[in-house]
């Protein structure tokens, strides 16, 4: 932050109390912020501060800098600079790994990776602070501070839109899960697998967040599917069917225009492609299915069968891994599995809660079945593959229309490519 130049300068001329001072200082402006973030911001930086200025002292760093220390005081001041980034990023790193339920030495990695570079640079820079302060006096400083001001309005602009990005992707999602039944925390869940998936495969950065971005309005096009169809009671026509299997393309052309979703459109577009090439929009196979696509598949598939629907109860997690270990190699990337498989795992997975009996309503007034649920296969509707659909968990009789039906078999033979639809 712009804070790390001028605790690096307070602590090369005044010591160990003056970086302190400087870093707890610096949060004051949080006011927006609860009191125990507030305190945890103020006590890493302090600690960073305290860090760097005993390192700085330890290696010969000098607060006096006239010509005659130069360049002596430079390893010193070098050094204490990735000190203080190392301790920032490595409280940083546990406080957010702890929030996230994330890998601590992976997300350490990834930020250190970031925040080192500057790092060094801030450590220049607040030599050069330290410089202006001691030769020249506290108004040469402030002359130093004002392109770190400009700076910091910079951030503060980014930060600004960055938050402007997430409420409008927070709208995009509320109006889905206002059209249809089954996204309600359907999105944030499929985001938060795709981000576990992308993290197995040191997906990091910008490129992450897109992956987020990408998982999250991944069902976004069914703001283009006609709400009689999302709310149908019952079987749906085979029109109905292809109205629906359009959201991936109404998506496309939803977001298309948001620059910054740019690097997600593909993954909300291909996201029901499948590795055998029988999935849509484009029949795509293997690695032609983009990258994103191919994660937000396995998620997407993951968060549906851990979910309720009014045709059957949630599956376990164990058995929602296995079952994208089954399909591992048609339906899915094995890639994308296993670093799914191998994520949760590892760290866990807090499925959806059982759905109020409001909600359970609302499902069983919705189509029959959840077009992201992988026991109904997204080619099993064109009959190139045949097998059961539902078991004894089915929670009320089973709707037909006029010309079709449906095989119903033991539970125990449902799979991924579990459906049939037979003309009479």
């Amino acid at each position: 932050t712009v804070t790390t130049p001028v605790a690096i300068a307070a602590y090369v001329v005044l010591g160990v109390w003056g970086g302190i001072l400087v870093a707890l200082a610096s949060v004051a402006d949080l006011i927006r912020t609860t009191p125990v973030k507030r305190v945890f911001n103020a006590g890493q930086l302090a600690l960073a501060a305290a860090a760097g200025s005993s390192i700085y002292s330890v290696l010969g760093g000098s607060p006096a800098l006239g010509p005659e220390h130069f360049p002596a005081v430079l390893v010193p001041a070098l050094v204490a600079g990735v000190v203080y980034t190392f301790v920032n990023t490595l409280l940083v790193g546990l406080i957010v790994a702890l929030i996230e339920d994330a890998p601590v030495l992976r997300l350490f990695r990834d930020i250190l990776l970031r925040t080192l570079l500057p790092g060094v640079a801030y450590s220049a820079l607040g030599l050069v602070l330290a410089v202006l302060w001691t030769q020249v006096g506290p108004f040469a400083l402030m002359l130093g501070l004002l392109p770190l001001l400009v700076a910091r309005w910079a951030m503060g602009q980014y930060s600004a839109e960055q938050q402007a990005y997430t409420a409008t992707i927070r709208t995009l999602v509320q109006a889905v899960e206002t059209k249809d039944a089954y996204t309600r925390g359907h999105s944030e869940r499929v985001a938060r697998a795709a981000v576990l998936v992308g993290r197995g495969l040191s997906v990091t950065g910008e490129r992450l967040q897109a992956l987020e971005y990408a998982g999250t309005l991944h069902d976004v096009g069914k703001l283009g599917v006609p709400t009689a169809v999302l709310r149908k009671t019952g079987r749906l026509t085979d029109e109905e069917f292809d109205a629906i299997k359009l959201h991936p393309t109404r998506g496309h052309d939803i977001v298309r225009e948001i620059r910054f979703l740019d690097e997600a459109l593909a993954g909300i577009y291909h996201h029901h492609e499948r590795l055998d090439g029988l999935g849509y929009p484009d029949g795509l196979a293997g690695e032609q299915i983009p990258e994103f696509a191919r994660m937000i598949a396995v998620a997407d598939a993951f968060d549906s069968m851990t979910s309720t629907r009014s045709y059957r109860s949630a599956r376990s997690v164990p058995e929602a891994l296995d079952e994208l270990q089954r399909c591992s190699g048609t339906q899915f990337d094995p890639t994308m599995v296993e670093a799914l498989v191998g994520a949760v795992r590892r760290s866990g997975w807090e499925a959806a809660a059982p759905p109020t009996a409001e909600e359970l309503q609302a499902q069983r007034e919705a189509p029959l079945f959840d077009d992201d649920d992988p026991l109904v296969a997204d080619d099993g509707w064109r009959g190139e593959r045949a097998g059961p659909v539902l078991g004894p968990q089915w929670a009320g009789p089973l709707p037909r229309s006029q010309d079709r039906d449906v095989t119903i078999a033991p539970q125990q033979q449902r799979g991924a490519d579990d459906v049939t639809r037979e003309r009479p």
